[in-house]
C-alpha cells in the first residue's frame, strides 16, 4: 500500500468528476482503494478523502471515511464506499468547514450542509451499503461527493466571504511553501 499525496488548491486536479466504478474486481481499483485507506490512516486530523483530491491518475468515485453513530459513540471504523449517491436529506446546518486540500492549518469557513444525510453506496466488495447519519458525518458525506463531482466547500460560499478566503488562502500557501 501507498500513502498518496493530497493535492493542495488550486491544483486544478481539485476539479475533475471522477467516473464511476464499472469493475469493483478491477486491480487498479482495488489498489486505489487499499492505497486511499492507507492515506486516510497515516493522515492526522483527516475525517475523509476523495478519489479525486488525491494525486490518482484516473480516480473513481471512490471516498473513504472514518464511520461511527455520534450518538451512540461507537468508535471510528476507516470505511469506504464506491459509486456513492444520495437519497435523501433532511434539515440544514450552518457551521465551520475545512478541507485537507485546501491549507486545513489555516482556513476554515462556514458552510450549509444537510443535518441528515442518508447516502447508497458498494463496499470495497460489491456489496450494496446504506448510511443514515447525521452531524459531522451527515456533512463529510456531502463534502466527499461534491469531491467527486469536481467541487470544494469553498466553491459553496457567497462572493464577499470567498474573496477573503482567497486572501487567507494566498497567505497559507506562503506559509507552507516556507515551511517545505
Amino acid at each position: 500500500m501507498t500513502i498518496l499525496r493530497i493535492l493542495d488548491y488550486p491544483d486544478p486536479r481539485l476539479k475533475t468528476v471522477a467516473e464511476a466504478v464499472v469493475d469493483i474486481n478491477d486491480p487498479e481499483v482495488q489498489q486505489m482503494i487499499s492505497d486511499m485507506l492507507e492515506t486516510l490512516e497515516n493522515t492526522p486530523n483527516c475525517g475523509g478523502l476523495a478519489a479525486t483530491q488525491l494525486d490518482i491518475k484516473n480516480p473513481k468515485r471512490i471516498f473513504v471515511f472514518y464511520d461511527f453513530i455520534e450518538s451512540e459513540g461507537t468508535p471510528a471504523v476507516p470505511t469506504c464506499v464506491v459509486n456513492p449517491e444520495i437519497v435523501h436529506i433532511e434539515g440544514e446546518v450552518f457551521e465551520e468547514e475545512g478541507c485537507m486540500s485546501v491549507y486545513p492549518d489555516y482556513i476554515q469557513a462556514k458552510v450549509t450542509r444537510p443535518a441528515i444525510t442518508h447516502m447508497r453506496a458498494m463496499d470495497r466488495h460489491g456489496k450494496p451499503v446504506e448510511y443514515i447519519r447525521s452531524g459531522y458525518l451527515a456533512k463529510n458525506f456531502m463534502h466527499e461527493i461534491d469531491h467527486l463531482n469536481g467541487k470544494l466547500y469553498i466553491d459553496h460560499l457567497k462572493p464577499v466571504k470567498r474573496t477573503l478566503v482567497n486572501g487567507k488562502i494566498t497567505k497559507a500557501k506562503r506559509l507552507k511553501e516556507k515551511r517545505a
